[in-house]
């Protein structure tokens, strides 16, 4: 310690406390925000659930769908594009809002918006397909729904909103 107390005894070290300006110290993260971390994971793990139910269905939903178009196409050509695009569009959604949660849990409010915009599209795109699906994927779509929500609601509590804006 140094005789003068208003002159800092360590390099990078601000009399007084932090500049003026600075963002102010981050405690430890609030229970809300712990609370919509966990619920973003429940809804990747529904969609894993609801991308197995998907395969083992899979035959039956082509069929549904053929039939309900009227249009007639190769059976095994038809099977194969829905099955790459079900693979592929498994692998982006779960990849971003596992990235999202990773993100969110991290406090960067970037990917809180992110995951707000994406859960509010997913949930006005999954109105639209309420009555084609058979009623197990239903399910699952409206708890994946209701989990998204209410990780949106619990991200955006006021202990939450001062969590992320103390970065």
């Amino acid at each position: 310690m140094s005789e003068y107390p208003q002159y800092p005894t360590e390099p990078g070290q601000q009399p007084g406390g932090p500049a003026y300006g600075a963002p102010a110290a981050r405690g430890p993260r609030p229970t809300s925000v712990d609370t919509a971390v966990k619920l973003i994971w429940a809804t990747i793990v529904l969609s894993l659930v609801s991308a197995v139910v998907t395969f083992v269905l899979i035959d039956t939903l082509i069929d549904q769908q053929l039939e309900a178009s009227g249009v007639t196409l190769d059976e095994g050509s038809i099977r194969s594009i829905v099955l790459a695009s079900a693979v592929f569009g498994l692998v982006i959604s779960v990849g971003i809002t596992a990235l999202l949660a990773i993100f969110i849990g991290k406090g960067h409010n970037w990917a809180r918006i992110v995951y707000t915009v994406l859960v509010a599209i997913g949930v006005l795109l999954s109105l639209f397909g309420i009555g084609s699906q058979p009623v197990l994927l239903l399910v699952l779509g409206l708890l994946s729904a209701v989990l998204s929500i209410a990780a949106v609601v619990f991200l955006f509590r006021s202990d939450a909103n001062a969590w992320f804006k103390a970065r």
